[in-house]
């Protein structure tokens, strides 16, 4: 697959902020939790493929464990190792052993939650009359629903079975500025005052409150504002985060609850397409076709979620406006940016 066509410095770019081979603490803590998050996959993927796939899923288990012992003796032995490698070689031992989607009826359970909520949220952003409170409400519910990821310590106990409290985890939000990357005013002052951006592309990240209560009414209201969106999923699954086949087949179902929508996809100020990745990070070395396709009249990019935006991808630099916006749910990454659990992060770099 290409690289992406926005990056400003091709040759130099990195996907992640940090080197495993070289940082011995960051190594150890992501290669014991992979083994550890891993019990979650097999109990999940249990539950999605039936008890004829027990072998298959105990063989997943083996595999990632070898992987991670050999990686932990050897950690160069892919040439290069950060949280993005580790992605890939977990799909790999999903993949061999034909576990296609642990997370699948998880995905399934909570998109159905959240679509009863959708109206709600996105009948309140409408009647907002100033669109820079609109946004700051925008973003903070984008914050909210970041909450739910099955991949970080923080949050993969609390809502592997349930749902997050989108309505309490946003307010708590409310009033809490400056927040630990805090740029929101920048970003609100050129969208507000500024003509529309003519195509924004937002890498989103998982399902559920994450997709329906957060990223859907922030590209509704872009939308709104005469701006072309294209929403880039994943390829195929990984995680709890959504897949370009999931995102097809939901946004039908928002736009039967909201008649804004529908026009907004019927009229294609509102689009859909696959970023090409395949991991909860996103390597900009290889994306698909047809997101170098929408990138060509970008000029607005938005990477949500704590994997795009600040795992990967929070110091490149782009030719084109770009916003990175997430939750903090992983103690040793709250610690590396100089914060803590839950804080929350919008950067916002002008082009």
């Amino acid at each position: 697959m290409p690289m992406f066509t926005l990056l400003s410095e091709p040759t130099a770019y990195r996907p992640c902020t940090q080197n495993m081979l070289e940082d011995v603490e960051f190594r150890n803590y992501w290669l014991g939790h992979f083994v550890e998050h891993f019990e979650l996959m097999a109990t999940l993927a249990l539950q999605v493929y039936g008890p004829s796939a027990a072998a298959n899923i105990a063989a997943a288990r083996r595999d990632l464990a070898a992987e991670m012992t050999a990686l932990a003796a050897q950690p160069d032995r892919y040439g290069e190792l950060d949280l993005q490698m580790l992605g890939v070689v977990r799909q790999n031992c999903l993949s061999r052993n034909h576990i296609a989607d642990p997370f699948l009826l998880t995905k399934q359970r909570e998109n159905t939650a959240m679509l009863a909520l959708y109206p709600r949220v996105v009948a309140e952003i409408d009647g907002y009359t100033d669109a820079a409170q609109a946004l700051r409400v925008l973003v903070e519910g984008a914050f909210a629903g970041n909450i739910f990821d099955l991949g970080a310590t923080a949050t993969t106990k609390l809502y592997a079975h349930e749902s997050p409290d989108f309505f309490k985890v946003r307010a708590s939000l409310d009033g809490k500025r400056p927040w630990l990357v805090d740029q929101l005013d920048s970003f609100s002052h050129r969208l507000v005052h500024g003509p529309p951006f003519h195509k924004a592309l937002i890498f989103v990240d998982n399902a559920g409150s994450d997709f329906i209560l957060g990223m859907m009414p922030l590209a509704r209201f872009l939308a709104q504002r005469d701006t072309h969106v294209c929403i880039l999923a994943n390829e195929s699954a990984s995680l709890n985060d959504m897949t370009i086949l999931e995102t097809r087949e939901l946004l039908p179902r928002l736009a039967q609850l909201d008649p804004i929508l529908q026009t907004l996809l019927k009229t294609g100020r509102i689009t859909a397409e696959s970023s090409g990745g395949t991991t909860p990070l996103i390597d900009l070395r290889h994306v698909s076709d047809a997101c170098n396709h929408q990138a060509a009249d970008a000029d607005l990019l938005i990477f949500e979620g704590m994997g795009r935006a600040l795992e990967s991808n929070f110091n490149a630099s782009f030719k084109v406006d770009t916003v990175k916006l997430c939750m903090i749910k992983e103690e040793i990454i709250a610690q590396r940016h100089h914060g803590k659990v839950f804080d929350v992060v919008f950067r916002y770099d002008p082009s």
